[in-house]
């Protein structure tokens, strides 16, 4: 009878060691499985990411939207927008098990379809530009909103009337920037002019800082940019000018740096992101967030900034967020032809590909 009992308490014991064993290998394959169904995500970059500028702003953006999302992200950076090395790029977050690539700059564009048609399997987000193929999306933020709330500023600090604006080439992306700023300037100050240089490329650092002393030179006593990095910002320091940054502050100034539009792509990627992992891969043809969502904002002002315009500021911001658009109202171009009638707004379509002139008090310096 004894033997029989102590068998059973074996019997017990052993089907309890194997009960046991098996909820650790379940709980261990639970988390083997996390792991495997972890979302690898792609980021191509022209420059380098710690750039202090269009690349680490990305960068950043993106790898805050990640680890939010408890995403693994791959980074691609200094990749020029040479087709061999595009393709060679993507080629590698593909074998990394990316499931979504971000193109981050402007050029890449042209090989978004074929790279969509060769990975089916992944969705291609591509900064400011469209793509054919059903896994393609563009991607943006309405920086042009807070370019009209920095050009108020900067109208406002002018003694000259003339603002410098350094770009590095006219497609809609800049165009509609520089109208915005400039609309805004005259917002503030009727009188104010912008002198535009182009480069001809987003970050050539000897180009650029000889386009911000020329247009210095030319009078300019608030200086701007729409390039990769802020060679503009450093130019006017050494001269001691106004000046307003753009997309990513990551340096101390003076004073005299007023204030800067920058974008807050955490919260645009973080928008794509979520519905990507929600199975809503490409569900928005084109994502164009702004200071609605938070996609864009003013940097603090300098205590060079007047009570009295950041008053105006903040109404205008106002106005764009819950009113009317920057494009909307009476707008004439700088040859003074009619583009926008009173009771008009300027559509997404014409703004994001289309525009391709500039607004009244906009001169290209030649």
């Amino acid at each position: 009878m004894k033997n029989k009992e102590n068998l059973i308490r074996i019997i017990t014991l052993l089907v309890a060691i194997l009960l046991v064993v098996g909820i650790i290998s379940l709980i261990s394959n639970f988390r083997l499985n996390q792991q495997d169904d972890t979302t690898s995500v792609g980021i191509l970059l022209i420059g380098a990411s710690n750039d202090n500028g269009w690349n680490q702003s990305h960068y950043e953006g993106l790898l805050d939207a990640c680890e939010e999302n408890s995403c693994t992200m791959y980074c691609e950076e200094q990749i020029s927008e040479e087709e061999a090395e595009v393709k060679k790029a993507v080629a590698r977050l593909n074998g990394r098990g990316c499931s979504c690539i971000f193109l981050t700059s402007f050029g890449y564009i042209a090989y978004l379809d074929e790279l969509a048609k060769t990975y089916p399997q992944i969705a291609f987000y591509c900064i400011s530009g469209d793509g054919e193929e059903k896994n393609t999306s563009s991607y943006f933020a309405r920086m042009y909103q807070v370019r009209y709330l920095s050009g108020i500023v900067a109208g406002s600090n002018t003694d000259s009337n003339i603002l410098g604006y350094v770009a590095a080439m006219p497609i809609s992306e800049t165009i509609r920037s520089i109208n915005a700023y400039t609309l805004g300037a005259r917002k503030a100050n009727p009188h104010a002019r912008v002198l535009v240089a182009y480069t001809g490329s987003w970050d050539d650092q000897e180009k650029e800082v000889a386009a911000a002393k020329a247009l210095a030179a030319a009078g300019a006593d608030v200086l701007t940019y729409h390039e990769d990095r802020p060679y503009t910002l450093e130019v006017a320091e050494e001269l001691g000018l106004y000046s307003t940054g753009y997309d990513f502050v990551a340096d101390e100034y003076s004073d005299k740096f007023l204030t800067a539009s920058i974008f807050k792509w955490n919260v645009l990627y973080g928008r794509v992101l979520s519905d990507f992992l929600s199975g809503r891969a490409n569900f928005e043809n084109d994502y164009w967030l702004g200071l609605t969502e938070g996609a864009v904002a003013l940097y603090p002002f300098s205590n060079q900034v007047s009570k009295e315009t950041k008053e105006l500021v903040a109404s205008e911001e106002e106005r764009i967020k819950t009113w009317r658009d920057v494009f909307s109202g009476e707008i004439r171009d700088n040859h003074g032809f009619l583009r926008c009638h009173e009771d008009e707004r300027i559509g997404d379509d014409e703004l994001f590909n289309l525009i391709d002139w500039y607004v009244e008090g906009v001169e290209i310096y030649e």
